[in-house]
């Protein structure tokens, strides 16, 4: 027959000492997670809301216009020709 060993025990005694120690320790320890659980949830809410403001798109610009180049009256604009 095997026995379990000192890990296990620890385990076992350290949870009955938080369940039958001092009273009130055990519910001082779940409010302090339930704190820290809605901590986070509420963190995470806020980062999921800036996201949400950086990700909303922008209105879309207007470039100013541009107007072509005036061509001279009597220059030649096509070069291929070399004349």
């Amino acid at each position: 027959m095997h026995l379990p060993g000192w890990l296990p025990l620890l385990i076992v005694l350290g949870l009955a000492f938080l369940l039958f120690g001092k009273p009130g320790r055990l519910s001082s320890i779940m409010e302090d997670f339930g704190k820290g659980i809605s901590g986070f949830r509420k963190g995470m809410d806020e980062g999921r809301a800036q996201q949400a403001e950086n990700a909303a798109p922008e209105a879309p610009r207007q470039l100013p216009t541009q107007t072509p180049p005036q061509d001279n009256a009597g220059a030649r604009t096509d070069d291929r020709t070399g004349a």
